[in-house]
């Protein structure tokens, strides 16, 4: 039997730990059934009395069945919020090609992984004979139950470890205050009035709107095209950001690289993804006063900080207002102060071209597909020739700015010399998907089994070290607390940041679970190597108003598809 913790929160985790891995296998062959569900629940009970017993021993027998059916219930729900996780795996965004089941499998590997690693060696040994015994309770042991043991049993006994050399201690400080409400300024600026209008369904004024949004497409393009004309060829040999002259700030292929200037104070806006919610990009950019605190800069700027705004990418999909709001709004950011905006490149900013036809290369793709037979097919030929331009990340003296995370180890054994290998497409296609782990370290196989891969905490610091960074700011996963530190030992900081979601946001459809997300930013304040980071809460409901948002002034022509 396993022994629980006398630490009652240790021991709860622990609990969880069990019911996640049961819940695993029995999804894995695809039929979580009922005889399945019941062993799990009868097992809960087992637990349940068997951590009574240990810790209150000589209870009275009906006082010690009032503990057991107690806890029995709670963790039976907690079954049922793991269920409903697993279950909401199968919703997950995959890139093209990849077979959704193969994706939730990865992803339950993972887990498994994470959790076995945080037990003692009595208790592995003695969850792997719990699992030996579940995949045989509906009395067949099924060859996807089996695999999947054998796969995890290689997986956990897999070597893995860093070079010591890569993970390097120093550090500047990074400080990071508690999540904050701020006002805007202002409650609207005249610069968003022009695009908060719907695509219209009639051929002839749609066809006029696509030229338009043509036109922002190829300007937006050339300004890329300018400024990599001006930074091409200068990250090859380099090795961080320190190595450029300060103030340097250029764009090398997909990288941006900027080295501040000493004495120069930085504030940094940071939105994470937004799926199609306009209300949470307005909402961001005017309790940030970004348009204000440009001009300022602007007109003294020995007086005020240098304002910069960076967005992580995935704009489309999921909301209602993709390419007609979000995206077209941050083509007139970028285009009206270049080098204030870097708008960055994530993992739904990717097309596919078959047969003359463009399509989303992550599935659900409603951006695309609420389009399809209105906007000219030539559009999305644009969009996906943009796509490839976007930029893929930002160094900003020790902080990259990136849509998930960090590439495979064996990517990295094998391409990565010096900053310009971050220019390789399969460091860059990898930089659009991986997610942090709560491992230390990631075997190499598990790394290979999805597009969507994991990395662990000191592969994360490693890589940091080799391009001189110690803080990272990304998207990619949907967080409902919208802001969190997920790693953070005093010399290395990963922060993950969402900022699409809202309860109440219309943006997004009805039955969308982006609204159990509380959408967030960012500030960082940066000078002389200090950063500040300041998170807040998105306040989207001010502009789902037609006094504030004219999106909302009319219903949309054309019906939003998943």
């Amino acid at each position: 039997m396993m022994v629980f913790s006398p630490d009652a929160k240790v021991a709860e985790q622990q609990m969880h730990a069990v019911i996640f891995y049961l819940t695993t296998f029995g999804y894995i062959d695809g039929n979580f059934d009922l005889s399945e569900k019941t062993f799990v629940r009868e097992h809960i009970k087992v637990l349940v009395e068997a951590r009574v017993d240990a810790a209150k021993k000589g209870l009275e027998a009906s006082l010690r069945g009032e503990l057991v059916n107690k806890y029995s219930r709670h963790f039976n729900e907690v079954f049922d919020q793991i269920d409903h996780q697993v279950r909401d795996l199968f919703t997950e965004a995959v890139s093209d090609g990849e077979d959704q089941s193969a994706f939730v499998r990865a992803k339950l590997k993972l887990r498994c992984y994470e959790i076995f690693k945080g037990f003692d060696e009595d208790n592995q040994r003695w969850i792997l004979a719990t699992v030996d015994e579940f995949i045989q309770a509906d009395g067949v042991v099924h060859d996807a139950e089996a695999l999947f043991r054998r796969e995890l049993g290689e997986l956990l006994n897999a070597e893995v470890a860093v070079d010591a050399d890569d993970l390097d201690q120093a550090t500047a400080p990074v400080a990071i205050e508690p999540p904050a409400k701020i006002e805007p300024r202002l409650p609207n600026h005249p610069f968003f009035e022009r695009f908060e209008h719907h695509y219209s369904a009639d051929k002839e004024v749609i066809q006029k709107q696509a030229a338009a949004d043509l036109d922002l497409i190829t300007r937006h393009m050339a300004k890329l095209d300018e400024q990599r004309s001006a930074g091409a060829g200068k990250l090859l040999g380099k090795h961080s950001a320190a190595d450029f002259a300060p103030g340097t700030q250029l764009l090398d292929e997909h990288v941006y690289v900027v080295n501040p200037k000493p004495g120069q104070k930085y504030e940094i806006i940071v939105l994470g993804d937004l799926h199609g919610c306009y209300s949470c990009l307005k909402a961001a950019l005017l309790q940030a006063d970004f348009f204000n605190k440009v001009q300022a800069f602007k007109k003294e700027p020995d007086k005020h900080p240098d304002v910069k705004l960076v967005l992580l990418g995935d704009y489309i999909d999921r909301g209602r207002f993709s390419y007609n709001g979000v995206l077209r709004t941050i083509m007139q950011l970028f285009l009206s102060v270049p080098e204030h905006v870097f708008a960055l490149r994530g993992n739904h900013e990717y097309y596919l071209e078959l047969n003359g036809r463009i399509y989303g290369g992550v599935r659900p793709a409603e951006a695309i597909n609420t389009l399809v037979g209105y906007m000219p097919d030539e559009m999305f030929a644009s969009y996906m020739r943009l796509f490839e331009a976007l930029p893929n990340m930002l160094i900003f003296d020790k902080t990259l700015f990136v849509h998930a995370g960090i590439p495979r180890d064996d990517t990295l054994h094998e391409k990565f010399t010096d900053l310009a290998s971050l220019n390789d497409a399969d460091i860059r296609f990898q930089m659009l998907w991986s997610d942090p782990s709560e491992a230390d370290l990631i075997p190499g196989e598990l790394q290979k089994t999805s597009a969507r891969f994991p990395f662990g905490r000191l592969q994360f610091k490693s890589f940091l070290s080799k391009i001189g960074c110690n803080l990272m700011l990304r998207g990619h996963e949907k967080i409902e607390e919208g802001f969190k530190t997920v790693y953070d030992d005093g010399h290395h900081v990963l922060i993950n940041l969402f900022s699409a979601g809202g309860k109440t946001n219309d943006d997004l459809p009805a039955d969308s679970n982006y609204r159990n997300v509380r959408p967030m930013a960012a500030v960082l304040h940066h000078v002389d190597g200090e950063t500040k980071v300041h998170p807040f809460e998105i306040d989207y409901a001010k502009y789902q108003d037609p006094a504030t948002n004219k999106f909302f002034a009319a219903e949309p022509e054309i019906e939003h598809k998943s």
